[in-house]
């Protein structure tokens, strides 16, 4: 029986799935999270599985306080724990459909850490899958868009359902006589979606294929399993490209694969942290800055914006300070000092035994460089980039404006104003990636060595 199908297949998705042992359910009181809820009581003893309901009232229909009601009335016959939320609804309802799922996330976020659930189970089915693919098809999605809905995400929401038709749902419920409410808006014809389910996915059943949800939901899976490998081809090669976390090279990214060059800057964008709607008009606009065809600056989401400076991609924010704050810290030997407000570490290592030549001590490796330890003082500083400050570089007999160095390697500005330096007394001894000083290098009589090095710290 179809019916008899629907533990199984939910009780096989956890396998590959999630370790869990104590799990939200999120129950709306609609067929799906009703039928996922009693699947998985009858999962729970065998796999010592604890189950807590999670309701979110929107308060945005008149049937809202029913479904509530229901969800609280299984839950009590089942013995369930059952965590309600009620929202407010705003006052303006465009957008009212992102508000809402946004404000569920929001709360099964929250019961995730104040029960100690080790995450949350969502009842979407295939035939959802089904009608996301083909929505984003409709609508000109890109590859990632075809991926569907995830198996998993963010380590913490798991969808057990994703195997299983919404016609083996019905046939569970009615066999196990569970009640359930019916959303009449899914049957309104003026939203996509449900033109989508109740119009298209029958048209291409009848005239195509009556496996085209299989299809279609298969489609998503092997896009995904793609694009997961995509992602983290597109994570090394961004990692080459990116010089710190507000700037990409242009010399380097031309040298990556054509098809990663958008996908290295849309993830540059979004592994910020403050944008995650980076579309497909924003990447070619920064194609064609990236190419030199347009200038000026691209706006993307989140009050930011990227701008052309040299041979960089910038990447600011509208309300941001114009300049960093000043920052300096004291470094000894032997110690690691990081640097949060820049996103850098410094380490210099405790002195060392030398015996190479003076020339050998020229890293090959800008972000390292070698100091006499005898003639170093106790304590060094690392502080940022200051107007007047001026270098000995290493093989000179004058000084250098660190300015001058700057512009002459085209360093973006942002980069200036947090790279670290590392100082010795008043004299800059060493700008990292750039140029290495005179002083306290090592020379012939150089008998033991301190190492510094400076590394971009690693992305939360």
């Amino acid at each position: 029986m179809p019916w008899q199908e629907l533990p199984r297949k939910v009780g096989a998705a956890f396998d590959r799935l999630l370790p869990v042992r104590h799990l939200g359910v999120a129950v709306s009181g609609g067929p799906d999270s009703v039928a996922l809820l009693s699947a998985l009581i009858a999962l729970a003893p065998q796999r010592g599985l604890r189950l807590t309901a999670l309701h979110v009232n929107h308060a945005l229909r008149p049937e809202a306080e029913q479904e509530q009601c229901l969800v609280e009335t299984l839950c009590r016959g089942w013995q369930v724990p059952c965590v309600v939320e009620t929202l407010t609804p705003p006052h303006l309802r465009s957008g009212i459909e992102a508000w809402a799922r946004a404000e569920r996330y929001r709360f099964f976020r929250a019961a995730l850490e104040r029960y100690g659930l080790d995450a949350v189970a969502l009842a979407h089915t295939q035939d959802d899958q089904a009608e996301t693919v083909l929505f984003r098809l409709l609508r000109g999605s890109a590859r990632r868009g075809l991926a569907g809905i995830p198996s998993t995400r963010d380590g913490w929401l798991v969808r057990p359902l994703l195997g299983c038709t919404r016609q083996e749902v019905m046939a569970y419920v009615t066999a196990q006589h569970l009640p359930y409410a019916t959303d009449a808006s899914n049957t309104d014809l003026r939203y996509t979606r449900n033109k989508i389910r109740h119009l298209l996915l029958p048209f291409l059943e009848q005239e195509f294929s009556p496996q085209v949800r299989l299809h279609l939901a298969t489609l998503a899976e092997t896009v995904r399993a793609e694009e997961d490998w995509l992602e983290a081809l597109t994570t090394c090669a961004r990692k080459r490209v990116q010089d710190s976390p507000l700037a990409i090279s242009l010399e380097r990214l031309a040298g990556e694969p054509i098809a990663l060059r958008l996908r290295i800057l849309r993830q540059w964008l979004e592994q910020t942290g403050q944008t995650h709607d980076v579309g497909f008009r924003h990447l070619e606009s920064l194609r064609a800055l990236s190419e030199g065809r347009t200038y000026g600056r691209v706006e993307v989401p989140g009050d930011l914006y990227v701008r052309r400076e040299g041979n960089w991609l910038v990447l600011e924010n509208k309300h941001a300070r114009p300049v960093a704050s000043p920052y300096c810290y004291a470094l000894a030997p032997g110690q690691e000092l990081q640097v949060p407000e820049a996103g850098w570490r410094v380490a210099l290592t405790a002195p060392f035994c030398w015996s190479g030549l003076p020339q050998h001590a020229r890293s090959a490796d800008p972000w390292q460089a070698l100091f006499d330890a005898a003639v170093l003082p106790d304590t060094l500083l690392i502080r940022n980039f200051r107007p007047g400050d001026r270098i000995c570089p290493l093989g000179m007999k004058g000084h250098k404006k660190v300015q001058d160095i700057f512009i002459d390697a085209k360093v973006p500005l942002a980069r200036r104003r947090l790279l670290p330096l590392l100082v010795i007394g008043t004299e800059v001894a060493w700008v990292p990636g750039y140029v290495r000083s005179e002083t306290a290098k090592v020379t012939s009589t150089t008998r033991w060595v301190c190492r510094a090095e400076a590394n971009p710290l690693p992305e939360k």
